[in-house]
């Protein structure tokens, strides 16, 4: 969902030379990204394995400094049972000496990451793709009778 380009600061790490305009549009980008929804849970849900709680509880607190909410949960969930597949398929490749079955674990890691990835960049999970829905696109200069009959 995300557009290319570069990552979405929030107003207050921003460095960039910013009008009132485009700061008015980034703070209320934030807000609408935030406000009005529960904070997410600390304690993670029972379904999640040991590994996937582990990372549930280690990212739950940055997640909290985000606009990640607790209508976000199902995608933090997803992230973490993604990211204990990844750790189980790393350490089954460590014992695997049989070059296809290495070959097998390897391509199934490829796809775990593609999934972690995906989880990762979805509305949920990272500020950049939820900040580029709700900041209003920038209109140009409005074009006169003569630009748009190309004179």
């Amino acid at each position: 969902m995300a557009g290319k380009g570069r990552p979405y600061k929030v107003l207050e790490q921003s460095t960039a030379n910013l009008t009132k305009q485009q700061q008015e549009a980034k703070f209320n980008a934030e807000i609408l990204a935030s406000d009005g929804y529960k904070l997410l849970q600390n304690s993670p849900p029972n379904r999640l394995s040991g590994v996937a709680k582990a990372e549930w509880k280690r990212i739950i607190p940055d997640l909290k400094n985000l606009p990640v909410r607790a209508v976000d949960r199902a995608m933090v969930e997803q992230y973490c049972f993604w990211y204990s597949q990844f750790v189980d398929l790393s350490e089954r490749l460590e014992t695997v000496d049989d070059i296809d079955d290495r070959m097998k674990i390897l391509g199934t890691l490829d796809k775990v990451s593609k999934n972690i990835r995906s989880a990762a960049s979805e509305i949920g999970l990272t500020v950049d793709s939820r900040m580029r829905m709700n900041v209003p696109k920038q209109e140009g200069k409005a074009k006169t009778l003569a630009d748009k009959l190309g004179f």
